[in-house]
């Protein structure tokens, strides 16, 4: 069977998304969770990592999940500089997963560039005195790949022990070309080998939607991580397929604009939005235009409620987070059954 394994943050809007998964289309799915602060309280000034962790395993209870730790900057605390020191092999790192991560997670076993076997070895030893399976994440742009992947076979005896993650991260409509070569080269190198899962994971979710070229009320764009997954496993045996939930993988840079309300349809291997200034009907228009888009592919999901109350004038949300949340259930629904079924 082949695994979807969605890359999502332990922040709020991309969790409730999670969570508004149907029962048996969230027992589907091998989720790839990056850890991030949580949110901060009067109890909670700091926004303790553990507190992500507890909202993680609320959701998917005994599930298997990967776990790994976010690398955007918004999302970090002070407690971020500790877990991502190298020093020791990751002790610190080490010691957190041993200590707070449930027995059916995966912990990531980081990685230095340049490569750097021992602490890699270290972090592995220690990771097995509790975890049987470990996975490891790797950049498309990580320039010691070749290196990583030969020392593997001193480090795991067993290379199905491993969930490999190969991570384009974003890819825009222009860059598709350039990751599949990438990703194909990688592929290439490990064809045969029999790991645990080996998945490859992209994003085209843009920044903005605008800048990334659709128009002011309405847009459409390419899933570019469908279409590589999609000709990719045609060539290589047992690739599991993985994105971001629809979301954009990488922190914000740029001109703080106001947000204009819009309505986000998933569908296989597209998506359309349909947006309205709060003026010109906000959440309203806009699902009322996306619910009646004749691109429109009706699905059973939390999502979908959502839209057809909106477009009936009733939205249960009118804030960014809350639409953020929907496009997530939407994509992880309409993905889910389009890999596994």
């Amino acid at each position: 069977m082949t695994n979807y394994s969605p890359i999502l943050r332990s922040r709020a809007a991309e969790l409730r998304g999670l969570k508004e998964l149907t029962d048996q289309t969230k027992g589907k799915i091998f989720p790839i969770i990056e850890l991030t602060r949580s949110r901060r309280t009067s109890k909670n000034p700091a926004g303790d990592i553990v507190k992500s962790v507890e909202a993680v395993c609320e959701i998917l209870g005994e599930q298997p999940f990967i776990a790994d730790l976010t690398s955007l900057e918004s999302q970090q605390n002070a407690e971020f500089d500790q877990l991502l020191s190298e020093d020791a092999g990751f002790s610190a790192w080490t010691s957190f997963a041993l200590n707070s991560l449930p027995a059916q997670c995966i912990p990531v076993v980081h990685l230095l560039e340049p490569f750097e076997l021992a602490p890699f070895q270290i972090q592995v030893g220690e990771l097995n005195k509790k975890f049987p399976l470990l996975a490891i994440r790797v950049p498309t742009n990580y320039a010691d790949y070749a290196v990583l992947i030969g020392a593997l076979q001193f480090v795991f005896p067993d290379p199905s022990k491993i969930c490999l993650i190969l991570d384009a991260g974003y890819v825009s409509q222009k860059a598709v070309s350039g990751a599949h070569a990438r990703l194909s080269e990688m592929l290439q190198v490990v064809d045969g080998v029999k790991f645990h899962s080996k998945t490859i994971a992209a994003s085209s979710f843009p920044n903005s939607v605008v800048s990334a070229g659709g128009g002011d009320d309405q847009g459409e764009f390419d899933l570019t991580e469908v279409l590589l997954w999609d000709d990719l496993r045609r060539r290589y045996a047992d690739l599991d397929y993985g994105d971001y939930a629809g979301v954009h993988p990488m922190d914000f840079t740029g001109t703080v604009t106001n947000w204009v309300p819009r309505v986000d349809v998933m569908l296989d291997s597209k998506f359309y939005y349909h947006r309205y200034r709060r003026s010109d009907g906000g959440y309203i228009k806009s699902a009322q235009e996306a619910y009646k888009d004749p691109r429109y592919i009706p699905l059973a999901c939390w999502a979908e409620e959502n839209i057809k109350l909106a477009a009936a004038g009733t939205p249960a949300g009118r804030s960014p987070s809350f639409w953020i949340s929907n496009r997530v259930n939407f994509h992880l629904s309409r993905q889910t059954l389009r890999v596994v079924g």
